[in-house]
């Protein structure tokens, strides 16, 4: 949408002085208006606008190139918290951040498979009340609530399906804002796992905004755990599809032959031979002896185990398959992978990257996530304190 009034024209310059300040801190009102393109006059009132609201604080003097040393700029992370769910398809998860996203003042766990919505719900509510009884006291309180999920998601923030639970059509989002009285914001897993990659790239980028690499421009995150997902950036935003439902690559088919039918509905979808449950079945067609955890196969592959390691080179085979086909389709520029499998045992990496088949293109970089299990639920958590950032630079607007 074209912005034409002023106001939007503020709000949208205070978000983006404030983003910079979250992504960068700490930071010189003289490095904003570098990355900004903003002058110095606006950086300073909208500054001030900020320190005014208790959510942005001088810190200590920068280092001079010359002449006056800069005051610096951080966020007041302690000025509010944040809620973020995960739900995965055997266990949800959930945390209390501050206004970094990033650190964790409380936690939740408990397992859900073979759960009903309601079931569950109640069980959300519960693990929310008592992450928000431990919350510190603060200006602002409980700003947002983010949620992770493990499934499809439409534009509108509606689960329209999770196949391996079986739930269909569920507002969970309204649900928690009616109860909570804080905006919610919800997704699938793999979209939030890559935008909290690309914070983490971007992080990671120099004073200059450039670090040993620039950042990717079009990025893909996959997820492997119980389900399989993925998220696409393309130029610093997530790619949707029409529907929203871009990222449910975990049930593009890779075997057309399959004879067993996959809890999506159709045959010979990638989630049945590289997601975790589905490495573990297959793992006890060819042991010896059955097993019920991915750490117990990692501990025989340790330990050379011929079968074993057969077991580990068709997930490598399949995985590599997946990938190709997503290179293919979206020609990324790079590939980050969150697997318990390859973190466990990275030195295979190399091996997927010599099974993918690419003749006609490349992919420049395919890497293990640093942010490896967390990236879905930090993400999450950012996506609940970014858009508190950007409601209160609108209603920081007289007369909104």
């Amino acid at each position: 949408m074209k912005i034409t009034q002023t106001r939007d024209i503020r709000a949208a310059n205070r978000w983006e002085i404030m983003h910079q300040v979250l992504e960068h801190s700490p930071i010189s009102r003289v490095e904003i208006c570098r990355r900004t393109g903003l002058n110095k006059a606006t950086v300073s009132t909208i500054v001030k606008e900020w320190i005014d609201k208790g959510l942005l604080a001088e810190t200590e003097l920068g280092k001079s190139g010359g002449g006056r040393k800069p005051i610096l700029l951080q966020p007041l992370h302690q000025a509010g918290a944040a809620v973020a769910l995960e739900i995965d398809i055997s266990q949800v998860q959930a945390i209390l951040t501050d206004l970094s996203g990033e650190r964790v003042l409380a936690r939740e766990q408990f397992p859900t498979l073979g759960e009903s919505f309601p079931q569950v719900y109640h069980k959300v509510c519960q693990a929310l009340d008592k992450l928000l009884a431990e919350m510190p006291p603060s200006p602002y309180g409980l700003v947002g609530i983010g949620v992770a999920v493990h499934g499809v998601v439409d534009l509108s923030g509606m689960i329209r399906f999770i196949p391996r639970l079986g739930w269909r059509n569920i507002d969970l989002r309204s649900l928690l804002e009616e109860r909570y009285h804080v905006p919610v914001s919800l997704d699938n897993d793999g979209n939030l796992a890559a935008l909290a990659q690309q914070n983490l790239e971007q992080a990671s980028l120099g004073p200059e905004g450039q670090g040993s690499e620039a950042l990717p421009q079009s990025l893909a995150v996959v997820n492997v755990g119980d389900s399989i997902s993925t998220g696409l950036i393309t130029n610093g935003e997530v790619f949707r599809g029409f529907h929203g439902f871009a990222n449910a690559i975990g049930h593009h088919t890779i075997n057309l032959d399959e004879p067993v039918q996959c809890s999506c509905g159709k045959y010979g979808c990638w989630e049945q031979y590289c997601s975790n449950g589905a490495v573990i079945a297959y793992a006890n067609t060819v042991l010896p002896q059955p097993i019920s955890t991915l750490e117990e196969l990692i501990t025989l592959i340790r330990h050379q185990d011929p079968l074993a390691r057969q077991v580990m080179d068709r997930f490598l085979t399949y995985l590599a398959v997946g990938l190709t086909n997503i290179i293919f389709i979206f020609d990324c520029q790079a590939i980050a992978i969150s697997s318990e499998l390859l973190s466990a045992l990275p030195y295979y990496l190399p091996e997927v990257m010599r099974k993918m088949v690419l003749p006609i293109t490349h992919v420049e970089k395919v890497v293990l996530s640093r942010l490896g299990k967390s990236g879905a639920i930090l993400g999450a958590a950012s996506q609940a304190v970014f858009q508190f950032f950007q409601d209160t630079a609108h209603a920081m607007e007289p007369g909104q």
